[in-house]
């Protein structure tokens, strides 16, 4: 009788389900992607610049043999930089079965947030700005931006950048 009991208790325990997420900054507001879309992290290094480009893409680089464009998510996001470029890191994402790497100022590390802690995007947030929003995630007293990638560039814009030729 007792076995049936903790069969029971277990049943009852609701399993929390939690993403992994990779915080960076930029200037010295926190963001975050899930990881499941990142493939690495580099440090910043020098760019090929490409004409006739969006204005928010930097250029591009080689990356082990493949031409990887690089976003300045600064002017995709419209926030004044700082400089500090030397010390930008590149976060390499994938995006419909593309890869990019997102310039961002520094890579915090990777937390785990549950549903629950994470809340909607604020109303006062431009509505184009709000569809790169994911939500709000919600770690101990900190505030962490979750960005949506499938959205923060459209797939006509990921389709253009992804046939840059060098």
């Amino acid at each position: 009788m007792l076995s049936k009991f903790k069969d029971e208790s277990r049943s009852e325990k609701k399993i929390e389900v939690k993403n992994q997420y990779i915080v960076f900054l930029i200037n010295d507001q926190e963001f975050g992607v899930e990881i499941k879309q990142t493939r690495e992290i580099i440090n910043f290094t020098e760019l090929t610049e490409m004409p006739s480009t969006p204005d928010f893409v930097k250029g591009v680089i080689n990356l082990r043999g493949e031409i990887v464009p690089i976003v300045d998510l600064y002017k995709r996001l419209e926030i004044d930089k700082k400089e500090r470029e030397s010390d930008d890191k590149i976060i390499v994402v994938e995006i419909a079965g593309n890869l990019i790497g997102m310039q961002v100022s520094e890579v915090k590390g990777i937390i785990r947030l549950s549903e629950d802690n994470i809340g909607s995007a604020p109303g006062l947030t431009k509505q184009y700005k709000r569809d790169f929003i994911e939500g709000v995630g919600k770690l101990d007293d900190r505030l962490i931006i979750l960005l949506k990638l499938n959205k923060v560039l459209t797939q006509e814009e990921v389709e253009e950048i992804s046939e840059l030729e060098v």
